[in-house]
């Protein structure tokens, strides 16, 4: 079954098919239309199911994010720590994975703040401080961190 097959049978038959949220197919319309056109799709409801997915497939929803002006994008942010990590010895020097799962951490907005060798610390848009270490575990930050003493 396909889908102008479908739409022939809504057509014909004056009903409409649609997908529930529990995984059922709802058939509305007059009560013979419906004994009908749920007869011709007997043995391809896994087709209709699958139709109707792919026909009623979930809008996305409008979200609404803030960035603030004054921080860096993280891109930006990632490539400023790589040039302070590069500019000490190589015990500062994450690989990339380490770094991916660093900067997995942080969100838009976020302050990267470079200050010790293993994390960063980062304070998030409503002021919170939290270190990074390099398997990407977010926790409180070093009471030593200049961010902390500031």
């Amino acid at each position: 079954m396909n889908a102008n097959e479908l739409e022939l049978i809504e057509s014909s038959e004056g009903v409409t098919f649609s997908l529930k949220p529990e995984g059922t197919i709802a058939v509305r319309g007059k009560s013979a239309a419906v004994n009908r056109a749920l007869e011709r799709i007997e043995g391809h409801r896994d087709e209709v199911a699958e139709l109707l997915r792919a026909r009623q497939a979930p809008e996305e929803k409008d979200v609404e994010r803030e960035v603030a002006f004054d921080v860096p994008a993280l891109s930006i942010q990632r490539q400023n720590y790589v040039r302070w990590f590069m500019t000490r010895t190589k015990y500062y020097w994450p690989n990339e994975q380490e770094l991916d799962a660093m900067f997995a951490a942080c969100a838009e907005g976020d302050l990267i703040i470079p200050d010790f060798a293993h994390s960063f610390t980062i304070r998030r848009p409503n002021g919170l401080l939290q270190a990074v270490d390099r398997k990407g575990r977010v926790g409180a930050p070093s009471p030593y961190s200049p961010a902390v003493k500031k």
